[in-house]
């Protein structure tokens, strides 16, 4: 049994750490789940840190919506706010970004005539940059890329638990992928990545190598690797159009596997 409950919690610290948890962060925030309504004094005490940090701590996730808290007695107190209201946090702010997104449209530079690069080279920079890509892409949307399954690039960078999670983002969205890997290697792919998602695969014909990840999108390049970890990401539509034709080309001469 406490074999289960440290199981439970290391994976609980996991996906706080995703959420951009820092260490003292998880720390207070499982104390506090552990407790539930609680002063600053006894959390400190859970949690086995000063109790002016625990006290920071505890404002800052107030402030971002993850604890709620009340006063009683002149005594404030603190407790977990239920991961529906966290859901319903983020998709506000999705809806709040697009708005702001159609506002703004006619204030951006033409992005035919000046072209846009972005780089990351952080596991939780290119995490961000990832679902932040998935979430403002249009529904039934096309991502067409090029992998290379043995490499592990996507592995490298999410658990298998936050790729699900990305998944299931892409088939609300009814996004389809249309992936090319090298000759030989679709043996290579896991039975429930392919019967999961909407996706596409052909295999390139024998000679064209290929090590790190590209994507084609809409509007954009992306070159992605796992080690190093990376992401070069770069809008332009002529750079786009060119390699949109060069992936056509290469996609009619593959061979479907599914």
């Amino acid at each position: 049994m406490i074999g289960l409950i440290e199981l439970m919690l290391e994976k609980i610290k996991h996906y706080l750490k995703e959420l951009g948890f820092k260490h003292n962060e998880i720390i207070v925030y499982i104390a506090l789940t552990q407790l539930g309504e609680s002063a600053a004094a006894k959390i400190a005490k859970k949690a086995n840190l000063p109790r002016t940090t625990v006290i920071s701590i505890l404002n800052k996730l107030a402030e971002e919506n993850y604890l709620t808290t009340h006063k009683y007695r002149g005594t404030t107190y603190f407790w977990i706010e239920s991961p529906k209201t966290l859901i319903q946090l983020l998709e506000s702010k999705i809806t709040l970004a697009n708005q702001l997104n159609d506002m703004l449209t006619d204030l951006y530079r033409s992005e035919s005539h000046f072209p846009f690069a972005y780089v990351y080279d952080t596991k939780k920079g290119i995490r961000k940059f990832i679902e932040k890509l998935l979430i403002s892409l249009e529904k039934k949307s096309v991502i067409q890329t090029i992998d290379v399954p043995e490499m592990g690039n996507y592995h490298k960078i999410y658990s298998d638990d936050i790729s699900k999670v990305l998944v299931g983002l892409k088939n609300n969205r009814q996004i389809t992928t249309r992936t090319l890997v090298p000759h030989n290697s679709y043996k290579n792919i896991a039975s429930h990545k392919i019967t999961s998602q909407n996706i596409k695969i052909r295999e390139l014909p024998l000679g064209i190598n290929f090590q790190a990840s590209l994507w084609v999108l809409k509007d954009m390049i992306v070159h992605f690797s796992g080690n190093p970890p990376f992401i070069v990401a770069i809008k332009h539509e002529l750079i786009v159009s060119s390699l949109t034709s060069v992936y056509e080309h290469l996609w009619n001469i593959s061979e479907a596997k599914n």
